[in-house]
């Protein structure tokens, strides 16, 4: 697998390292979902939207149209909440909820470390999921990859109660095998973020308080 050339992570902007821990800041939050539509929160500039995709070899995904529901995490009255089954077989790469940072080209997430949110299943979901960020590397519109869509990402098994996860820009990886590769996420030119369920599951995801973190 060849090297594509690469928009490299500019000097002084790699992907933080916390030492010391993490705090959020009062324009940190990218939504959580009270206000009940599927734009994110607008604060620094941020304005895109909420969204959902699946292949379309069999995989499922609800609600449609998208759109918060009731039940937040610790008490809130809302969060995002999808279910589905995804396909198997040739072509099917499954179902995701994403969100686009802003409503055309980057956003400049260069002074945040990663991104926090809360998450849980139902009891009948696969607990597998895959947090991900597409950036101008990962991502067609960045105009860069010929293979495209191995976003930078962490696998994580949820539970059936609400849990804080915390996913640092430089602990993310791309998938093994497929895609042009990287060396790094480009934290200054991020798109959007997701969360992706592989083929061959049935999945019950909240999601909600999503925010960037950054060093204490």
């Amino acid at each position: 697998m060849s090297r594509q050339a690469t928009c490299p992570v500019p000097p002084g902007q790699e992907p933080k390292v916390c030492a010391h821990g993490f705090r959020t800041n009062a324009d940190d939050l990218i939504d959580d979902f009270e206000d009940g539509d599927t734009q994110i929160t607008k604060l620094a500039d941020r304005s895109g939207y909420w969204f959902t995709s699946h292949d379309d070899h069999g995989s499922t995904i609800d609600p449609t149209p998208l759109a918060p529901s009731a039940g937040g995490a610790d008490g809130s009255q809302k969060a995002m909440h999808i279910s589905g089954q995804t396909a198997t077989g040739v072509g099917s790469w499954g179902s995701q909820l994403g969100a686009n940072l802003v409503g055309e080209g980057v956003y400049d997430a260069s002074d945040h470390a990663g991104i926090s949110f809360k998450a849980k299943v139902g009891p009948s979901s696969t607990k597998k999921v895959r947090f991900k960020v597409a950036d101008v590397n990962t991502h067609p519109d960045g105009g860069v990859c010929k293979n495209c869509w191995n976003q930078f990402g962490k696998n994580l098994d949820l539970t059936t109660e609400w849990r804080e996860y915390r996913v640092t820009f430089d602990e993310m990886r791309q998938e093994a095998g497929w895609g042009d590769p990287f060396p790094a996420v480009v934290p200054s030119k991020i798109m959007g973020i997701n969360w992706s369920i592989e083929p061959g599951r049935a999945f019950d995801l909240w999601i909600d308080d999503v925010q960037f973190i950054d060093c204490q």
